[in-house]
């Protein structure tokens, strides 16, 4: 059982992704600044200098912010895309999560001239707000093609809320009146509010949901409006939290009849019941109980057990990375969640950004 984090072999994984990726990976050519951002955040988390090392490629980042332009509309609004093979003519295709990971991506490499553009953070402030959904104050992560509006087909849920507003902070925004110059944030915390969940969590159609949740507390955390939510749904939500992480002791072994439930998994979390432990939701359950500031005497135990199971389970000390679970190969977004889950444990990583906490974001 191995229970040492295998930094060398995590490493030469995450800059094999920053290389030249082989041919089979040409279908994700669009997620392109998703890679470089799950590869550079791992690094630096890890304690690789990437400004250093990759500071001279923060210029062709830039060049992925894009201009968009309406005959209908004389609002200047930019973004990023995810590649430049989607820089299309006349085609609105800035997305609200490529800008956020070329943001992040920038604040790594300490781009600070970016940011100190006026241009540049008001055009992307006007295209988060021109996302938001006036009916119910939610996000699309796109606009309708060559119209200034949310798009019709995208979905619109608490993701698109969180990444548009750390966007907005990423951006200068700090106060309530600072987010209120661009969007509308009575509705935004109003709809945040309607997926509460009764059971405790946040999520779609009364279900909680790991992930979810934590991007509705970040988003509330953010807009330092965390007091919105009532003492009674604080606890339900930790309780609930608490029971996403299996265990092979105690009344869980009654689950062993379960299909989907093995107690292999032990110190895992899952992200709904039912459902087996996965790496990724290791970091969304730990990040929602440092913001619900879970301080119990079984906190240590907690941390501790979903340390052991990231380690001993799902990392891989053969060729780096994590994988989803024990038995898929490590992939670029699990390793990142997993590399970010033990960090946040160690208490070196902001959660709330998804950052290191080293990162200066102030400028």
């Amino acid at each position: 059982m191995h229970t040492q984090f295998a930094t060398e072999k995590h490493v030469k994984y995450l800059k094999r992704h920053l290389g030249l990726l082989p041919s089979s990976q040409q279908s994700h050519d669009v997620n392109k600044m998703a890679i470089i951002f799950y590869s550079l955040v791992s690094l630096s988390a890890i304690g690789i200098d990437v400004a250093k090392e990759y500071g001279s490629s923060a210029q062709w980042i830039c060049r992925h912010r894009i201009a968009l332009e309406s005959s209908g509309s004389k609002v200047a609004l930019s973004g990023f895309v995810g590649s430049l093979t989607l820089d299309i003519p006349n085609t609105n295709t800035v997305s609200l999560p490529n800008t956020l990971f070329a943001l992040l991506v920038l604040r790594l490499l300490k781009c600070d001239e970016f940011f100190c553009s006026v241009r540049n953070r008001e055009t992307i402030c006007a295209f988060v707000s021109t996302c938001q959904v006036a009916e119910d104050g939610s996000f699309t992560s796109v606009l309708a093609n060559k119209h200034f509006l949310p798009s019709p087909l995208d979905a619109s849920d608490l993701r698109f809320c969180f990444i548009a507003v750390e966007i907005l902070c990423l951006l200068g925004c700090r106060k309530l009146q600072d987010y209120s110059k661009y969007i509308n944030v009575d509705k935004l915390i109003a709809y945040i509010l309607s997926q509460q969940c009764d059971s405790g969590g946040f999520g779609s159609y009364g279900e909680p949901h790991a992930g979810y949740t934590s991007c509705a507390l970040s988003t509330l955390s953010l807009l330092e409006s965390l007091a919105c939510l009532t003492d009674e749904f604080k606890e339900l939500t930790l309780l609930w939290l608490v029971h996403r992480q299996v265990s092979d002791e105690g009344c869980m072994q009654l689950q062993c009849k379960n299909p989907f439930f093995d107690e292999e998994d032990h110190g895992g979390f899952q992200g709904r019941e039912n459902k087996f432990a996965d790496t990724c939701y290791a970091f969304w359950c730990l990040n929602s109980m440092n913001i619900l500031q879970f301080n119990t005497s079984a906190t240590l135990g907690t941390f501790e057990s979903a340390k052991m199971y990231l380690l001993s389970r799902t990392q891989n000390t053969i060729i780096g990375g994590f994988s989803k679970n024990d038995v898929d190969d490590p992939d670029l977004y699990h390793t990142c969640l997993g590399v970010a889950a033990l960090k946040l444990i160690e208490g070196t990583f902001n959660g709330v950004l998804f950052l290191p906490s080293a990162i200066d974001v102030s400028s």
